[in-house]
């Protein structure tokens, strides 16, 4: 399970809270395993939902579409229950004997009543899991304005509270299994970006750079989110389309490269350079490269991202780049490309044994291009 489940208990039990509802692809995702289709194509009004109980919070109900419950065997845990709303067919023959697998498919979208609404399906799930009279947490994040008081009005007895910020609490510290996932879509993001040295040569493209770097990272077991790949000087404005721009003997290739593997989150800054670099990249180059290692050093428990915000830039002008600035130098990562501790100016919140965080210390300049360092702790 990915779920940090003494974590998920702790904020419940300080909240008095009963139940929990995820309502977003990650939340969804970190309480089952199921990577909610229909809440990645419809990220406006799509509906998926998970639901734990305080003393079962390894054993989810799942809610979705009756198109997308099927779903439901795809979970990394034991599923309590599974509701589908709205209208799908799924055809028996007849004389064919069904397997154990679709057997429970049948139960829950060929069989089982038809449910109209996602909100109907969850207030079937919350009375099923005995959450009908309870004080529940929802994962507000995921629904849109005016649905708490719907659910009010369905559910009158139920005591409903914001969750959405207690998640994230929970996530900032990951399980065994989450740094496993972190660390294999790191890996993956590493194998594209080799990939794209292994191409670069002069004449090759920005265009086929990125089609490379995606190319790779899928046939390692990836999906590349955002592929950020610049040559020379078009690294100051690095989150455009890549161009028709071809590589000249001595340019530098940025990266700001992020993929996902098993539901876990990779970004990843590197540069590569076609020849022997300019005197002035290596300088900042090492520069970058001192604050990710100051990061690494001297990062730990109880620190907050403000602190450490501050250490780091310190070292990037004791290194020799006094003029160097920055909005954030990181942030935390997991099942969601932002997961807490943003590495910022006035962050209060702290680091904790078991985050999970980006360090990154990039500079850009439109006369000489960008310098950065970026990696995983």
């Amino acid at each position: 399970m990915f779920a940090n489940l003494e974590r998920l208990a702790q904020f419940m039990d300080e909240q008095g809270l009963d139940g929990l509802v995820a309502t977003t692809i990650e939340n969804v995702y970190y309480l089952t395993g199921v990577a909610a289709v229909g809440l990645e194509i419809f990220p406006h009004t799509g509906q998926a939902y998970a639901v734990v109980t305080r003393d079962a919070l390894d054993r989810p109900h799942f809610v979705a579409s009756r198109c997308d419950i099927d779903q439901a065997l795809d979970a990394s845990v034991e599923i309590a229950g599974a509701v589908g709303f709205g209208v799908f067919y799924r055809e028996l023959p007849d004389g064919v004997e069904l397997t154990d697998r679709e057997k429970k498919l049948v139960a829950t979208s060929v069989d089982a009543p038809v449910v109209p609404t996602p909100m109907d399906a969850l207030v079937e799930t919350l009375r099923r899991a005995g959450l009908a009279e309870a004080r529940i947490g929802l994962d507000e994040d995921g629904v849109a304005h005016g649905y708490v008081d719907a659910l009010r009005q369905k559910l009158p007895r139920l005591d409903v509270r914001m969750a959405s910020n207690s998640l994230r609490w929970a996530r900032k510290v990951k399980t065994e299994r989450e740094v496993r996932s972190v660390t294999a879509a790191a890996h993956v993001a590493e194998i594209g970006i080799q990939a794209v040295g292994a191409l670069a040569a002069p004449g090759v493209t920005e265009r086929e750079l990125v089609r490379e770097f995606e190319r790779a990272v899928a046939g390692a077991g990836g999906r590349a989110k955002f592929s950020h790949i610049k040559i020379g000087r078009a690294g100051v404005w690095g989150q455009t389309r890549p161009s028709d721009v071809a590589l000249n003997r001595g340019d530098a290739i940025w990266f700001d490269v992020g993929c996902v593997v098993d539901g876990y989150w990779a970004d990843i800054a590197r540069v590569i350079n076609l020849g022997e670099p300019p005197e002035k990249l290596v300088r900042y180059y090492a520069a970058m490269k001192a604050g990710c290692d100051r990061a690494f050093e001297e990062a730990k428990p109880g620190m907050t991202g403000g602190e450490l915000f501050r250490l780091v830039v310190d070292a990037v002008h004791e290194a020799g780049v006094p003029h160097y600035r920055r909005n954030h130098v990181g942030h935390g990562i997991g099942v969601e490309l932002y997961d807490r501790v943003n590495i910022t100016p006035d962050n209060e919140d702290t680091l904790e044994e078991g985050s999970s965080s980006t360090s990154r210390r990039p500079t850009t300049s439109s006369a000489s291009g960008p310098s950065r360092s970026r990696t995983r702790s």
